[in-house]
């Protein structure tokens, strides 16, 4: 199948389209955002075909942009998703008030254990079928961790992560283990430059930069994924999705998964999608709330969700949540640890990111934003046991103690008898 031949890169503000093979950074015609569309989609998912249809992402096939590429897939996707009862509890603003039903897609089961590899997956592939022997990106960690291992799995030898300097060092062990070469910068903000000069010297960079083809616009076309496993989970169209927010690629790339399952008569509705930053950084929650058109700048301090410390975010991120009727909410550091605890004792160990939409959820829930009969989604994008660091607030550290029944009755908080 010729590369490019399934789908089409289309401008979204003047609606020039642009093919694939073209490697357009932007549209030629007025450098406006090029997304992709699919021509065109199937008329079913495939649960609803039949079939047994795979565990993974090649379960939406004819749904993703890949004709043409060798699709490199180790198997994330169709994460689960799971009731929180414990969240649920915690979230429950009034005792009169039935205990609302949320549940948790569980993103942390991915082979890198978030859900930057349903992106890593798409980006790759069109890495590989661009001709790229060498990939370059800038990460504070779970993007780095995916494109290592897609591209270590597609047999690129050269993959160069220019790491941030709150990067801990699980996730830099990590990205080596997979064979990627990883520098931490000393100002992280001098990324983008960095990564100019190294497409400058040929390289693929897996990063968003104006003037360069790179993961955009592929970025979002794994995220749509999360949209239409969510429909498949459910039987249908939750009412609320709540989705942590950096540079807000994920929730618009929920988005536009659930716009276009409507568009194409597979669904007769579409979610209300909620918004979730940090008190120190969160530049969509001002521009929603100041009714601006794009977004603008938040230099705030570092927040503890160091995966979503983007000083900015995409202004697809803000039309998302406006078209879908949704709202952008900040939590706080206590708000986000108190999320980690409650997810964890529901089984599932989610890092500080994750934990700002589950927290999020909790606070519409007490305004009244979100109603506690709705059916309500909360992404858990990335795992806690890469943030070792960050989550020791919220769950602790471990005593050590000596070997005896004495030692240990005074450490714990039950007792042992």
């Amino acid at each position: 199948m010729t590369y490019g031949s399934d789908h089409a890169l289309t401008c979204r503000a003047c609606g020039t389209m642009v093919e694939p093979a073209d490697r357009s950074p932007s549209c030629p015609d007025c450098g406006g955002d090029l997304e992709v569309r699919m021509q065109p989609l199937p008329a079913e998912l495939p649960g609803d075909a039949g079939g047994n249809a795979p565990a993974d992402l090649r379960r939406y096939e004819g749904f993703l942009p890949t004709a043409g590429t060798s699709f490199v897939s180790m198997g994330e996707g169709w994460t689960p998703l799971v009731n929180a009862p414990t969240l649920a509890d915690a979230s429950a603003s009034d005792a009169s008030q039935p205990v609302p039903d949320i549940r948790l897609k569980n993103e942390t089961t991915n082979p890198t254990w978030s859900w930057k590899d349903r992106v890593a997956a798409l980006v790759v592939s069109h890495a590989v079928a661009s001709g790229a022997d060498r990939i370059a990106t800038a990460s504070s960690g779970n993007q780095g961790c995916a494109i290592a291992a897609y591209a270590a799995r597609a047999g690129i030898d050269r993959v160069l992560v220019c790491a941030s300097p709150s990067s801990e060092p699980p996730h830099c062990r990590q990205m080596r283990a997979h064979g990627a070469a990883v520098v931490t910068l000393s100002e992280y903000d001098g990324r983008r430059s960095l990564l100019e000069a190294l497409a400058d010297r040929g390289w693929f960079v897996a990063y968003d930069l104006p003037e360069w083809f790179g993961g955009q616009p592929y970025v979002y076309e794994g995220y749509r994924t999360i949209a239409f496993e969510l429909v498949e989970q459910l039987g249908g169209v939750p009412d609320t999705v709540a989705v942590p927010v950096g540079s807000g690629a994920g929730i618009y790339g929920v988005w536009k998964g659930f716009r276009e399952l409507t568009a194409a008569g597979i669904v007769d509705e579409t979610p209300r999608l909620f918004s979730a930053e940090s008190t120190e950084r969160h530049p969509l929650a001002c521009a929603y709330n100041a009714n601006e058109e794009t977004v603008g700048f938040d230099h705030g301090p570092e927040p503890i969700s160091t995966s979503t410390m983007a000083p900015t975010a995409d202004d697809r991120a803000l039309d998302a949540v406006r078209e879908s009727g949704g709202a952008a909410y900040v939590v706080d550091r206590e708000a986000v640890e108190a999320a980690i605890r409650a997810c964890g004792r529901d089984g599932v160990f989610l890092e500080p990111a994750s934990g700002l939409a589950a927290a999020a959820v909790s606070r519409a829930l007490a305004d009244g934003a979100i109603d506690p009969d709705e059916t309500i989604v909360t992404i858990g994008s990335g795992a806690g046991i890469s943030w070792p660091e960050t989550t020791a607030g919220a769950v602790g550290r471990a005593p050590t103690v000596e070997p005896s029944i004495e030692a240990v009755a005074d450490a714990v908080s039950f007792s042992l008898d």
